[in-house]
This record gives structure tokens, sequence and C-alpha cells, in this order.
């Protein structure tokens, strides 16, 4: 019985462990800087917001930078999902205000 238990419950952690290691972990300030990058970006196009929130991300890293800031694609996402769940009046009131913006995005995401 002892080493039934070794065979099962080893493996089980290990693969735990490894699920665990492979998961994307977002801290809240970069959640709030991709809704900010999000809010900021032209609301025009919804096909483009991705892009437009990677051009900016990537492109607010100076040359000289140490540690350069690379897009997430899920966090990007998270925010489109996150647009695409606001009925069309909240999206109208979201394209003129950018600070309402932050506050629905933040409200919807908890």
């Amino acid at each position: 019985m002892l080493n039934f238990l070794r065979f099962i419950v080893l493996p089980l952690a290990l693969i735990g462990v490894i699920v665990m290691w492979l998961l994307p972990h977002h801290s809240s300030e970069e959640e709030g800087y991709y809704r900010s990058v999000f809010c900021a970006i032209d609301h025009s196009q919804p096909q483009t917001f991705l892009q437009d929130m990677e051009n900016i991300v990537e492109g607010s890293n100076s040359d000289y930078a140490l540690r350069k800031t690379h897009f997430i694609p899920a966090l990007g996402e998270r925010m489109l999902n996150t647009w695409q769940q606001l009925s069309a009046s909240e999206q109208a009131v979201i394209r003129e205000d950018q600070q309402l913006c932050r506050e629905l995005m933040s409200k919807k995401q908890q």
C-alpha cells in the first residue's frame, strides 16, 4: 500500500508543481498598466486593439533600458475580452473618458 501511494502521490505532486509553474502569473501592477494602455488606444477599430496595445507596450522601451518591457498577449486578450463583454452604451461612454474606462474595466475584471 505504501509503495502504491509513492507511485501515485509523487507524480501527482510533480505534475501539480509543473502546472503551477507553467500558468501565467501577472501582477496587479501589470494588469493596471495594460488597462491604462487599452483605455488610451483608439477604439474605433476593434480588430486592431491587440496590435495597437503591442505597439504602445513595445514602443515605450527606451533604447538604453536595461529591462525591456515585452507585450504579454494573455493580458491583451483579457482586456479585449472585457471590452467585448461591455454593452454598446458602456463602450460608447468609455471611448470618451479614459478615467471612467479604467474604473469600469477594473470593476468588470474582478
